[in-house]
């Protein structure tokens, strides 16, 4: 009697896959895993959800501050915003290079590593930026204070 093969089970996400770029494929799911998307999406999930959740807040407040207070701010959550996807994109790589050496594709792991080390170049940019940003911010209430 033949043996059939058994087809493991793959992330439901298919090419939307968070590991998909990395692998070429949906991530496998693992035996503990009892749902249907991998750990990594499921946790990507649930980021953009508290990011959603978050953004609104942000607009509510938004809508009842001082306008002349939120033109101050807006500087300073500029460098924020960026400073925010500047960190995100260094996460990303970092789960990039984890999943390559994992896979042990060396051409991957040289890629991400690069990847990963001029994300971290603009995210100390970022980090500068907002810095001076608000301390610029600092001066002009303590003027203002005066």
């Amino acid at each position: 009697m033949p043996r059939r093969r058994v087809e493991e089970a793959r992330c439901f996400n298919g090419t939307n896959c968070v590991s998909f770029p990395a692998l070429g494929e949906p991530s496998k799911l693992s035996r503990s895993n009892r749902g249907t998307m991998c750990f990594a999406c499921e946790e990507r999930g649930a980021t953009s959800g508290l990011e959603a959740t978050v953004a609104r807040e942000v607009v509510e407040l938004r809508k009842t501050e001082d306008p002349r207070q939120s033109e101050e701010h807006t500087e300073a959550g500029s460098a924020c915003e960026v400073w925010e996807r500047r960190k995100r994109s260094v996460l990303t790589c970092e789960r990039g290079l984890h999943s390559a050496l994992a896979s042990g594709d060396e051409r991957l792991v040289r890629r991400w590593s690069r990847s990963l080390r001029e994300a971290e170049d603009r995210l100390a940019w970022a980090e500068d930026d907002l810095a001076r940003s608000e301390a610029r911010e600092g001066s002009r209430h303590a003027r203002r204070g005066a």
